[in-house]
């Protein structure tokens, strides 16, 4: 940059600290960018200016200048800052303006600001401090939730005597190696718990239960090769409410509505708080668009007296 930019004393007061905190955002966003907070520049008009938060960047044989003007207002920002705030940016050559506000701003000052071309953020960040966010996003928990039925073919020169329960008492091996994966209700369970089926909603026939040849008793002490199918009656379970976000530092665009970060955590939520939001019978009946959508299985368990398979011989 062809202007030096000279810093002021540090000053711990309220408006001192929004620009540090302002700083200290943008930085985050623009973590290859210099980001100088509390700076004098010389203007075009020969006086030299104050700037809160500059955001330098050199774009091949281009130099960037973006300056950011803090408000620590108790009202919301009115026609008039921006007006003023508009000189600003022009006098010191910035490439874009940005006027934050924790307070908002005003209807006049949104037109006016799109018409300048000056972008109006307000501080969003959930560290402690006078400015602290406390932020929950309009979420939906779609879980998914299987009936299972079973199926069987064995082609052998054997007879066969199949057990009635059978998908839980007779052992399925693989026929290559011999070794023992379980029952058939054990295996099709963690298929399922592991997300190897399809979960779609509705029904869906003849999956093959795992992917290898198979081999089971044919209740005369002998080994034979049998086929094993599950069918799946899949049901959708929707749930709206607020997720809570736990870090989060960025800005809300004040003229877009929208939330500018690069990264956020979450916090945690037990499956009981989950089913106490409101459950929907379709996303339409969201009262406000989710922002995060989620997808989730129900585990299958042996000992869930709800989950116990209906079963289909073949």
């Amino acid at each position: 940059m062809s202007d030096e930019a000279t810093h002021f004393p540090k000053d711990d007061a309220d408006y001192k600290k929004l620009e540090k905190l302002v700083a200290k955002i943008q930085q985050d966003l623009a973590p290859q960018s210099k980001v100088s907070h509390n700076v004098r520049l010389k203007g075009k008009s020969g006086a030299q200016r104050q700037i809160d938060v500059l955001v330098e960047d050199r774009i091949g044989q281009y130099d960037i200048r973006i300056v950011l003007d803090c408000k620590d207002y108790k009202t919301p920002v009115d026609i008039k800052d921006v007006e003023e705030c508009a000189g600003l940016f022009e006098d010191v050559s910035a490439q874009r303006g940005v006027i934050v506000c924790p307070a908002g701003f005003t209807k006049n000052a949104k037109a006016r600001a799109q018409q300048l071309q000056i972008d109006l953020y307000s501080p969003i960040d959930t560290d402690p401090h006078k400015w602290q966010a406390r932020i929950n996003i309009p979420a939906i928990c779609d879980f998914r939730q299987a009936r299972m039925s079973f199926g069987w073919e064995m082609s052998a020169p054997a007879p066969f005597a199949l057990r009635e329960d059978f998908f839980v008492s007779a052992p399925i091996s693989d026929a290559e190696t011999g070794e023992e994966l379980g029952t058939t209700l054990s295996i099709a369970s963690a298929e399922w718990d592991a997300g190897r089926y399809p979960t779609a909603p509705g029904n869906h026939d003849r999956i093959p239960i795992i992917d290898r040849p198979l081999q089971m008793d044919n209740g005369y002490g002998r080994l034979v090769p049998v086929t094993l199918s599950v069918g799946l009656i899949i049901s959708q379970h929707l749930f709206y409410g607020q997720f809570p976000i736990l870090r989060l530092s960025g800005f809300h665009d004040r003229i877009g509505d929208g939330i500018i970060t690069n990264a956020f955590e979450f916090g945690l939520l037990s499956l009981e708080e989950i089913h106490n939001w409101k459950q929907l019978s379709s996303e339409a009946e969201a009262p406000v668009k989710p922002v995060l959508r989620m997808i989730g299985l129900y585990g299958w368990s042996d000992d869930d007296p709800e989950s116990k398979p209906v079963v289909a011989e073949e």
